[in-house]
C-alpha cells in the first residue's frame, strides 16, 4: 500500500512539473507528458523491484535460520535414549507443527503480490520468533 500511494505521488509530482513548465519556448505537448510519464513508470517499476529483492532476501535469510536450529534440535532429539524420546515427543510434534506453519506462510509470501509481502513479511517474523522461543525451551529442557 505505501509502495502504491508513493507511486501515485510521484507522477502526480511528475505531471505537475512536467505540465507547470512555462520557460519553455514551446507548449507542453501531450506527447511530452507522456514520456515524462514513461520515465515515472520506468523508475517505479525498478524500484518495486529493489525492494522485492530485498524482502525476498529477508525471506530466504530467515528460512535458513530456522532450518540450522531445526536440524540443531533434531540432532539434540535424536541423541536422546528412547525413553527420553518419548517424554519430549509431544513437544517435538509442536515445534514441528509451528515450522510448517512457517513454511506456509512463507509460501503464502512468495505467491503474494508486493504490497501484501511486507505485511506478511512481518508476520513471517512474528511466527519466526514464536519458533525460535520454542526450539530454545525445548533444547533447554532435553539439556536438563
Amino acid at each position: 500500500m505505501k509502495t502504491t500511494v508513493r507511486l501515485i505521488f510521484a507522477i502526480t509530482m511528475l505531471m505537475m512539473i512536467g505540465c507547470g513548465q512555462s520557460k519553455k519556448e514551446k507548449e507542453t505537448t501531450a506527447k511530452d507528458v507522456k514520456e515524462e510519464l514513461q520515465d515515472v513508470v520506468d523508475v517505479s517499476k525498478e524500484y518495486s523491484s529493489e525492494l522485492v529483492d530485498d524482502l525476498d532476501a529477508g525471506i530466504n535469510s530467515i528460512r535458513e535460520s530456522i532450518n540450522e536450529k531445526m536440524d540443531k534440535a533434531i540432532a539434540g532429539y535424536e541423541a536422546l535414549g528412547d525413553e527420553m524420546k518419548d517424554k519430549y515427543n509431544d513437544r517435538m510434534k509442536d515445534i514441528e507443527n509451528q515450522k510448517k506453519e512457517l513454511e506456509d506462510k512463507i509460501e503464502e509470501y512468495n505467491q503474494a503480490a508486493t504490497e501484501r509481502k511486507e505485511v506478511l513479511k512481518k508476520e513471517v517474523e512474528t511466527l519466526k520468533t514464536a519458533l525460535e522461543k520454542s526450539i530454545e525451551t525445548f533444547e533447554k529442557e532435553m539439556s536438563k
